[in-house]
């Protein structure tokens, strides 16, 4: 079963700042929660992240998983290059009753980490083999990245966004969820709007969601 949590406005710890670090901070930029990296060095990549403010970093070297007791993490993941280091990290982060993720052991993990598409940070398509090859996970992820990104148009990206910000609209409006879910599926299949987004006029796409809205009964 693949589930995506919930993390905004949480706080995750990375713990290691080389290639796997930067790969699980990768999947956790498009979260919209807070990032800390925890290591004695960061990469090129994680350096650049962290002079534009994208995450947060602490800069030192580990013996074990104390240092968590400082913070009041959501998630903690693992990923530095010290097997041994990476489970005292994860029995400290159960201990406080935090999801754990350890890039070396899934068997000790409370998930597998997928191969994440990204489409315009809009849509993700997770591919897992459930920790039994993230080789292969990575090889099936290229493969498909192809066939997607030719599946899902910029009107569908777009789409995406209306209905978010429809939805947020009708919550101070349309009382109950059934009648919200009636009126977001009306501006999906509402001809005009359409129209309007294949024709790339995108706030007037906007305008007339708000416009059915208004007059929604």
């Amino acid at each position: 079963m693949i589930v995506d949590f919930n993390l905004k406005g949480n706080l995750v710890i990375v713990v290691g700042g080389g290639a796997e670090g930067m790969k699980k901070v990768n999947s956790l930029l498009t979260q919209d929660c807070k990032i800390l990296v925890i290591s004695d060095k960061v990469n090129t990549q994680l350096a650049n992240y962290i002079k534009q403010k994208k995450i947060n970093f602490k800069k030192t070297k580990l013996k074990d998983g104390n240092f968590l007791s400082k913070y009041n993490p959501f998630l903690v993941m693992a990923a530095t290059d010290d097997r041994e280091l990476n489970r005292k990290i994860i029995q400290k982060a159960k201990k406080m009753k935090c999801f754990v993720y350890a890039s070396d052991d899934p068997e000790i993990s409370d998930f597998a980490h997928p191969s994440v598409i990204n489409i315009e940070d809009t849509v993700q398509i997770a591919i897992s083999t459930g920790g039994r090859s993230p080789a292969m996970a990575r090889k099936l992820t290229l493969q498909a990245e192809k066939i997607f990104k030719k599946i899902i148009k910029k009107e569908d990206i777009y789409q995406i966004k209306l209905q978010q910000i429809a939805r947020d609209a009708a919550k101070k409006i349309i009382p109950t969820q059934l009648e919200r879910k009636k009126f977001l599926y009306s501006v999906l299949n509402d001809k005009a709007i359409k129209q309007l987004i294949k024709d790339n006029k995108l706030k007037k796409a906007q305008q007339r969601a708000m416009l059915m809205l208004r007059k929604w009964k």
